[in-house]
């Protein structure tokens, strides 16, 4: 008496005996799903500290995005309100602190590497403001906008 194997088996030695052979003439390696899914993958580029700045969905900028890595003066603008918001964000290691005009007396630090910081000032609408960034630390990239009126917190 002869044995006889299963349906099922026979198939899968043809499907195996099919993927071989279509692989001898390919230039590429065959992968499988799992060995796929345990590739490693690509670093994720580092993101910009202005893409994280947390903005509005259509801000009305009283400064743009604007980035540095040393200390200087925001362009001077007049707030349109009573109020605006400043969305500022540093990587490095150190601070960068907002001053609010050449004599101030109580600046804003932002520490670098925590997540974005958002600010209401009120003030005057109309009366132009003079922003500046203090840089102080090492390695420090900075982002800040300047947006009109509130936003959410």
């Amino acid at each position: 008496m002869r044995a006889v194997a299963p349906v099922p088996v026979i198939l899968l030695l043809l499907l195996l005996s099919a993927c071989s052979a279509q692989d001898e003439g390919s230039t590429h390696p065959a992968t499988s799903a799992s060995a796929a899914a345990k590739a490693p993958s690509a670093p994720a580029s580092p993101k910009s500290p202005r893409d994280s700045l947390a903005l509005p969905q259509k801000p009305s900028f009283l400064v743009p995005v604007t980035e540095g890595s040393r200390s200087e003066d925001l362009p001077a603008f007049k707030p349109t309100e009573g109020v605006y918001s400043i969305h500022a964000l540093c990587t490095g290691k150190g601070t960068v602190t907002i001053h609010y005009g050449p004599h101030d007396e109580d600046p804003s630090k932002v520490k670098c590497g925590t997540p974005v910081t958002v600010g209401r000032v009120y003030t005057d609408r109309g009366k132009p403001q003079n922003l500046s960034m203090q840089v102080d630390g090492s390695n420090i990239h900075w982002a800040v906008a300047v947006v009109a009126g509130t936003q959410a917190m």
